[in-house]
């Protein structure tokens, strides 16, 4: 069955409890090192009144799933945060906390998502993909791969915070091999700033990523970490371009032919994410809703850290590439409060 029209955001719950409008401060940023996660965030003054809202739709019998949807997805990741913030001060209990008493499910998992900031909740996407037995490598390729400097090292202090050990040394405990050694190249946050490229030093790393992979006997996958790890978006484009005249091929191609399992994947997510990053989210959530079954994790993962940076561009990459529309795509997998929020986050303005 199809679910119903999107193009109405859901009702507000009981009357009167419509979020109250903000007065904005100076804008602010998130960590040190200029901005990050693409997001230029204001802090409100009314946080305050915003608490006593949450705490209302959640105290007593029965939780009012309307108004938290409504003013959490009305929020930008900064005023979530202060909301959280003061939400301990006045009620003397984590916010976090209290969802986890009152939601459930995938519903739960997306609101605890939006109450973080970003670069904790990449640390705490990271954690879970490597706490107990296993790893699920997908989620470092896919975080670590497409962050840039400033936002690995915000999210290295998040879990040096919260978890009490050096992300370095879970990544090197939990990995091995080639895949090891790309994930530590990429937290050493070595990659260059530069908005533009040298020619000559890219047609020189195109030959010597030749040499390392296509042009000998086995691969010298060192000069694939050095270069990939270290080179800036613009410098990777002309790369590439000298590579396709060198050879004929793209490095996508060099890197088919080369690598195999997570450490292909991981060379592919770098390229792709510093080529055109909503073309790359926009598959990761294609993979996501298409076939049998939704992987709900992954799912909620991109539509939550990119919500507030490139969803419009996203959207725009999903019918490009698929001719389909992302916004159905994600209903028809997806029902009740968990489809709701899930809308409003895709078609907030």
């Amino acid at each position: 069955m199809n679910p119903p029209p999107y193009n109405q955001p859901p009702p507000y719950g009981q009357p009167g409890m419509n979020p109250p409008p903000y007065n904005p401060l100076p804008p602010q940023n998130f960590g040190p090192g200029g901005q990050a996660y693409g997001i230029q965030q204001t802090i409100n003054q009314g946080a305050e009144k915003d608490c006593d809202i949450l705490h209302r739709a959640m105290h007593g019998a029965g939780t009012d799933e309307n108004t938290i949807i409504n003013l959490v997805c009305s929020r930008t990741a900064l005023e979530r945060a202060e909301i959280r913030r003061k939400y301990i001060a006045l009620f003397g209990k984590d916010l976090i906390e209290r969802i986890k008493e009152e939601l459930s499910g995938n519903f739960e998992d997306t609101v605890i998502g939006l109450f973080m900031r970003p670069p904790e909740y990449d640390a705490y996407c990271l954690y879970k993909a490597m706490k107990g037995i296993g790893t699920n490598e997908g989620v470092l390729i896919e975080i670590l791969g497409t962050r840039n400097n400033n936002e690995i090292n915000m999210i290295k202090q998040e879990f040096q915070r919260a978890y009490g050990k050096p992300l370095e040394k879970w990544i090197s405990s939990e990995t091995s091999g080639h895949l090891k050694k790309l994930l530590m190249g990429l937290i050493q946050c070595n990659r260059s700033m530069n908005m533009t490229a040298d020619p000559q030093m890219c047609q020189s790393d195109a030959q010597a990523l030749y040499r390392a992979g296509e042009g000998r006997w086995g691969t010298d996958e060192s000069t694939f970490v050095r270069i990939f790890t270290q080179r800036s978006p613009a410098e990777m484009s002309m790369i590439n371009t000298c590579y396709q005249q060198l050879r004929g091929k793209s490095l996508h191609q060099a890197i088919d032919n080369e690598f195999s399992g997570d450490t292909r994947t991981l060379l592919h997510t770098i390229l792709e994410a510093l080529e055109d990053p909503a073309a790359y989210f926009a598959r990761r959530i294609r993979e996501s809703v298409q076939g049998i079954g939704t992987n709900d994790s992954r799912l909620i993962r991109v539509i939550v850290s990119r919500c507030e940076i490139d969803m419009p561009r996203i959207k725009q990459a999903y019918q490009r590439l698929f001719q389909r529309d992302l916004v159905m795509d994600v209903r028809s997998d997806t029902s009740g409060d968990y489809r709701r929020i899930l809308t409003y986050l895709l078609t907030r303005v």
